[in-house]
């Protein structure tokens, strides 16, 4: 067991679980007419102290694959392939949205969406979660860790299918098309530049713009 907790894969996934569950202890532990801050405080402690642990267990990262084995882009090239990101995840959701709109009879808005917002119009705080530690998190779990370790085994495509597929299932909501769009993105542009900083980056901004459009209707 000792040796199963040294992999990089295995904390990952340990401190995504962990942050996703230690909101609860909050909420426990609050009193009743403070639960709603407790939640939210909560999740804002957790996703950041996760993120943070992600970052630093990157920097001494085991994982080993063929995209870890390959050179990384350099910095102009993933900060470039980041903001050309943010075009190809919008036109992704476009497109989505439209199967999901015209073809499956699914409603326009996202219900995590519009949950997501509700919250951040009444706590901004919450906005450092939706922007910046959740994306992070989401990265290395989804990009760095699970489309990593089947790339080897089923190649691109079928990684990028099983990563965008959880990814899109995470959200817990009826538009897996859409997430799972974003998802197929953010796995290119990993695969693109070998560089797990191209997706974060394109996925905050992305997640900042959609936040920050919806806010200013």
């Amino acid at each position: 067991m000792k040796n199963i907790f040294r992999h990089t894969e295995v904390r990952m996934i340990l401190v995504y679980v962990l942050s996703q569950f230690l909101p609860v202890l909050f909420l426990a532990a609050a009193p009743i007419q403070y639960q709603t801050e407790a939640s939210v405080y909560g999740t804002i402690f957790s996703f950041t102290l996760g993120a943070l642990l992600m970052i630093l267990l990157n920097q001494k990262s085991t994982i080993h694959n063929s995209i870890t084995a390959s050179p990384s882009a350099g910095r102009s090239e993933v900060l470039k392939w980041g903001l050309i990101g943010i075009i190809m995840a919008f036109a992704a959701q476009i497109i989505a949205n439209l199967i999901e709109t015209l073809l499956l009879g699914l409603p326009v808005d996202s219900a995590n969406t519009q949950n997501i917002l509700l919250i951040v119009s009444k706590y901004p705080f919450y906005l450092i979660i939706v922007s910046i530690m959740a994306p992070i998190m989401e990265e290395f779990i989804f990009r760095k860790v699970i489309f990593g370790f089947f790339y080897d085994l089923t190649g691109g495509v079928g990684a990028a299918v099983i990563s965008s597929l959880l990814f899109a299932f995470m959200h817990q909501d009826s538009h897996i098309l859409l997430y799972s769009s974003m998802g197929f993105v953010f796995s290119y542009l990993y695969i693109k530049t070998k560089n797990i900083a191209t997706p974060i980056i394109a996925h905050v901004l992305m997640n900042t713009a959609v936040v920050a459009l919806n806010l200013l209707q």
